[in-house]
């Protein structure tokens, strides 16, 4: 098994709360910067998943999206933007 060297608390904490739930669908930007040097050191996606107890899935988009972009974040802002405002939503209701 992968031994991770983590210094800050909020990601001991994020772990914890993982090893307490399910896997989980995405993984923070300290915890996918991490998932890549293990990647650059040679690991497989199937060990990095199971260390972090992400779905094999995400690793993979990860990597792939790594590998692509050469980012780790995760993409903001995909989304559509809004043609009305909240105020403008209420005032034609």
């Amino acid at each position: 098994m992968l031994q991770f060297a983590i210094s800050d608390s909020s990601v001991e904490s994020e772990i914890a709360k993982a090893g307490s739930t399910s896997r989980r669908n995405h993984l923070h930007d300290e915890m996918r910067w991490r998932a890549v040097g293990v990647f650059q050191a040679g690991a497989r996606q199937s060990s990095v998943a199971r260390e972090l107890k992400a779905h094999r899935i995400v690793i993979h988009r990860l990597w792939k999206h790594y590998q692509r972009d050469k980012k780790a974040s995760r993409r903001r802002g995909s989304r559509c933007r809004r043609i009305t405002t909240a105020a403008d939503d209420s005032y034609l209701l």
